[in-house]
């Protein structure tokens, strides 16, 4: 049966708050490939970059240069977004290793708190292709816990379900990790309070100022 994001959501929930205490096996690894899906996918792409040009052309007919700033931004976001999403992620013997774009380097064993799966991206304000990401949680230098968050979009699920199962975790789930998703409930409230705090005080200044 073919495996789906939120089967392998469900079945990894507990990797949030459990940490881990080892791998099993080295060379095991998650790879994403924004060029593979490119290739794959091209004659979608196409078709939706024509449908936006389409759109913003007719909304904006009144105002053509306007129109193609509007395009240019959405194929600039795009190409951006693709850019930023080719990564491996690679269980090796001196630690986990990471290549993002042109940065790379190993996050030792022992910093490595966590991986798991999540539906939100609490670093990024732009929407992603999908909804789930595979998030890395560490230890700073100052001791703090930091994540890391990958976009899964261009991952392939068996792949991640095996990088998953790789690492080994503790059967009793911490209330240090728990305490910290806590926390970031807080947080994305209170970012979602202030944009709308932000959107009804530009508005009302709109409407007292017109």
């Amino acid at each position: 049966m073919k495996i789906g994001w939120k089967d392998l959501y469900n079945e990894n929930k507990k990797r949030r708050f459990s940490e881990i205490k080892g791998i099993k096996k080295e060379g095991v690894m998650v790879e994403s490939s924004t060029t593979r899906f490119l290739r794959d996918k091209y004659i979608y792409i196409i078709l939706m970059i024509l449908v936006v040009i389409g759109i913003s052309l007719y909304v904006f007919r009144a105002n053509f240069k306007l129109a193609w700033a509007i395009v240019g931004f959405f194929l600039l976001a795009g190409a951006g977004f693709f850019a930023f999403n080719n990564y491996k992620l690679e269980c090796t013997k001196d630690g986990l290793a990471m290549k993002f774009g042109l940065q790379q380097g190993t996050f030792k064993y022992e910093r490595i708190k966590s991986i798991y799966i999540s539906r939100f991206n609490e670093t990024s304000y732009l929407p992603s292709l999908m909804s789930y990401n595979i998030v890395v949680r560490y230890i700073d230098n100052f001791n703090r816990i930091r994540e890391l968050f990958f976009d899964a979009a261009f991952l392939d699920k068996e792949q991640v379900k095996e990088f998953l199962e790789n690492f080994e975790i503790e059967d009793e789930e911490s209330t240090k990790f728990a305490n910290f998703e806590k926390w970031k409930i807080i947080r994305r409230v209170g970012k979602v309070v202030l944009i709308v705090a932000f959107v009804v005080l530009f508005g009302l200044v709109g409407y007292f100022y017109k």
